[in-house]
């Protein structure tokens, strides 16, 4: 995959390469993180903690059994605490499809060393 070409095939070190992701990728980046610890560090751009929590939050499907129908949790919420290198979270503070309060959630969960960076007026992309 990606992540083995560039370390095994063009043989860049793992201390340089940065992990990022955006939105629905953010989570997914936080699973190559958490499995990849000894990467420079990790981008996470306007994500969220779970994706039940999203949609409790924008409050659809509240007619179907949300907890059976999902077949991926991306739990990220649970997940943060695992990494093990620096984490950037990115967030605009005017984004409707993924609101703020889920980055500073991850943000105040992740461990040392960390920084969120919201953006006024900025939304989702």
């Amino acid at each position: 995959m990606g992540w083995n070409y560039l370390v095994q095939q063009l043989k860049i070190s793992l201390s340089q390469i940065f992990i990022y992701g955006h939105s629905l990728a953010g989570a997914i980046a936080i699973d190559l993180a958490i499995k990849q610890p000894n990467a420079a560090g990790l981008i996470v751009e306007s994500s969220f903690t779970s994706i039940q929590q999203v949609v409790v939050y924008r409050n659809i499907f509240r007619m179907l059994p949300v907890d059976l129908i999902l077949t991926q949790r991306f739990d990220s919420i649970q997940k943060v605490p695992q990494l093990k290198m620096p984490v950037l979270f990115i967030h605009g503070v005017s984004d409707i499809t993924i609101p703020a309060f889920m980055s500073e959630e991850l943000y105040i969960t992740a461990s040392e060393p960390k920084k969120l960076l919201l953006v006024p007026g900025a939304g989702h992309n």
